[in-house]
């Protein structure tokens, strides 16, 4: 049975289109902007739960497509760094309360939005050299920031990733498929946590066909769309998002 009513349905409806829209324009986002709207009308940790299984779910048709293109060593590298920040972040979800998790997801929304707005949306091309560090620093505090609240994964692994110099289609298969990993990983947990138990899987088999949409019409979308002024939607929406988060 459906943990929502009629016009929550109809905004999960709206809030999964337009985030899954933003995801197929800009390579990730779907979490970022799905779960706070979410935690409106559901809990933050089953947001978080349903929004994560989504994502990985159309992460795999991209990866299954061109596996042949990840660049393996890399891949295996951030991904175990990911797995320790997993690890982290499923240790502070047993021991944080709901309304700890909201004022935390709050805050990291807020601040994600700004370095989106002041950035410009432009990546940042750390040197090579820097590519042990960032590894490690990308992987732990991706896994980590992932596993509590679902979001900020995708541009912090492109920091690492930029260092990398990969052609654009391997740069982009490789990222995607670390994600993922470690997506699966942290909807195995949730599982564990017994997340998806009773409602959400009923918002799971109604949130695919959704997602699946939202991504058609990102598709779409990007080729009229001016880069900059998309990231500035994104970054507002966000913004907006995490101090409604934080003043509920």
């Amino acid at each position: 049975m459906l943990p929502l009513s009629l016009l929550g349905l109809a905004f999960y409806a709206l809030v999964l289109i337009g985030a899954f829209a933003v995801r197929s324009a800009a390579g990730f986002g779907a979490v970022l902007v799905a779960v706070p709207m979410l935690s409106f009308v559901l809990p933050v940790p089953t947001a978080v739960s349903v929004a994560t299984a989504l994502t990985v779910a159309m992460s795999a048709r991209h990866v299954h497509r061109d596996w042949h293109r990840i660049a393996w060593k890399q891949f295996i590298i951030v991904t175990l760094y990911t797995m320790l920040g997993i690890g982290l972040g499923f240790y502070f979800i047993r021991i944080l309360d709901e309304k700890t998790l909201r004022r935390g997801l709050g805050a990291f929304l807020i601040l994600y939005s700004l370095h989106v707005l002041f950035s410009g949306g432009r990546p940042i091309m750390p040197p090579a050299r820097w590519q042990g560090a960032l590894a490690a620093c990308a992987g732990v505090s991706g896994g980590f920031l992932g596993a509590l609240f679902g979001g900020g994964v995708g541009p912090i692994y492109i920091i690492y990733f930029n260092s990398l110099r990969l052609e654009r289609e391997v740069f982009r298969v490789t990222m995607t498929a670390g994600m993922l990993v470690s997506g699966t990983a942290r909807v195995a947990g949730y599982a564990s946590f017994g997340f998806y138990r009773g409602g959400p899987l009923a918002l799971l088999a109604v949130g695919l066909p959704l997602a699946i949409i939202g991504s058609w019409a990102g598709d779409r979308l990007v080729r009229n769309l001016n880069p900059r002024l998309f990231s500035f939607f994104v970054g507002t929406l966000v913004l907006l998002s995490g101090v409604a988060v934080l003043l509920r």
